[in-house]
């Protein structure tokens, strides 16, 4: 779930502060185009929900029970595959950076979903004891 922190709040910060870029990375709008007041609001309003997720993302990972992660990543499995289906049908080119994401999202639900079962299996990561 670190990973998938990372890679949220980089994006997040992303949309934030170049969404016009972005948008053409993912092939949204042509390089020759201009993004409209809009389309430039609605990515920085995903930016903003991005680096939430991420920072959520990253406290969940590491300072919550079992059965709270299990939730969690239950919950990124839909959100991952479901940004990387937007990300798919999204007006527009499919460019290198569309894959990117696309990529990105699909590998990220996977790896919630392999990892899901070996939490609820029980094996636990190692604890070092501190005495």
């Amino acid at each position: 779930m670190i990973l998938g922190a990372v890679s949220f709040g980089i994006s997040g910060v992303v949309l934030l502060v170049w969404p016009a870029w972005f948008a053409k990375y993912i092939g949204v709008i042509q390089q020759n185009q201009s993004q409209s007041a809009i389309e430039h609001w609605t990515f920085q309003l995903l930016g903003v929900v991005l680096l939430a997720l991420s920072i959520h993302m990253s406290s969940t990972s590491r300072h919550v029970p079992d059965e709270v992660f299990r939730r969690a990543a239950v919950v990124m499995i839909f959100i991952s595959s479901g940004l990387s289906y937007l990300t798919f049908i999204a007006p527009g080119f499919k460019t290198d950076g569309r894959w990117v994401f696309i990529s990105i999202g699909g590998l990220f639900a996977f790896l919630y979903a392999v990892t899901l079962p070996i939490k609820s299996i029980g094996i636990q990561e190692e604890v070092v004891d501190a005495q």
